[in-house]
């Protein structure tokens, strides 16, 4: 099943509330909304069994939110891009491989969600959505990745990327490129090897959140000190069997979810009375 990112972070709340969800009516038959075109900011039609994409939906230029999500669609119009002001697309859940190259037309695109869409070519992809200024947040979570492509470090205006539920082991050296990264979630990943990338995380300035849950994890590297910016970490439903010593040097971190480890749970008293009240460590 499809794990949405959470409708809480501050990123997604601030993009509907740029768009003006409670002045715009939200379609969800194509038809009634064929009858407005010029006034369609918001068309859902999620799970309505589409084998392919309708090019009716180019009739409404005005659109600024699109979700497609959990159909059938195996690609997209060549001519996407002239839907210039949308900000928030939703395909995830399809069978679409590559975006084309007209995808690079949406500047204002700021939210795409790709999840669950199969195996993708995202050496293509990533080229075409690195031609995009404000995309924010990017979702490939559970598409059988097993490697990253170089060009990722082309998404320099990414905050937030979804990696979850796929099957890498270790970053590409040009992730360092998204140096406006501030929240990355690879969880569900038990390929994922923390030692290896732990370097390369620390190269990103801005990481504020880092979700490694469920990723089997038997210990945490000592590097994880060098994660120097970064705010609240998630290792809950891993392996471990303590709390690392390391969490003191980490002057800006002010949470830590454990829960669901192998940690003895009267273990958790002294070590959250030394770490408290800067840092809080949810066992």
């Amino acid at each position: 099943m499809k794990i949405k990112i959470l409708m809480s972070s501050l990123l997604i709340l601030i993009g509907f509330s740029l768009m003006g969800q409670g002045r715009s009516k939200n379609y969800k038959d194509l038809d009634e909304a064929l009858k407005h075109p010029d006034s369609v900011e918001w068309l859902t039609l999620r799970e309505q069994g589409l084998n392919q994409f309708p090019k009716e939906i180019l009739a409404f230029r005005n659109l600024k939110y699109l979700d497609l999500s959990q159909n059938h669609i195996a690609s997209l119009p060549d001519n996407i891009g002239a839907l210039t002001k949308l900000y928030f697309v939703d395909l995830s859940g399809n069978s679409i491989p590559e975006l084309p190259s007209s995808f690079s037309n949406l500047k204002s695109l700021r939210n795409l969600y790709l999840d669950y869409n199969g195996k993708q070519n995202l050496q293509q992809d990533f080229e075409v959505l690195a031609l995009l200024p404000n995309l924010n947040v990017l979702d490939i979570s559970g598409d059988s990745i097993v490697q990253l492509p170089a060009s990722i470090g082309k998404l320099k205006s990414l905050q937030y990327l979804e990696l979850s539920y796929n099957q890498i082991e270790v970053l590409p050296a040009e992730f360092s490129g998204l140096q406006n990264l501030q929240i990355l979630s690879v969880n569900g990943d038990s390929q994922f090897d923390l030692r290896k990338n732990i370097d390369l995380l620390s190269r990103l300035p801005k990481l504020k959140e880092l979700h490694l849950e469920g990723d089997h994890f038997r210990d945490i590297p000592p590097g994880i000190r060098n994660l120097r910016s970064l705010e609240k970490l998630y290792l809950n439903d891993n392996d471990l069997k303590v709390v690392p010593k390391e969490f003191k040097e980490m002057k800006n971190l002010r949470y830590v979810d454990m829960h669901h480890n192998r940690i003895p749970h009267i273990y958790g008293i002294p070590i959250n009375n030394d770490l408290s009240p800067r840092i809080t460590i949810k066992l």
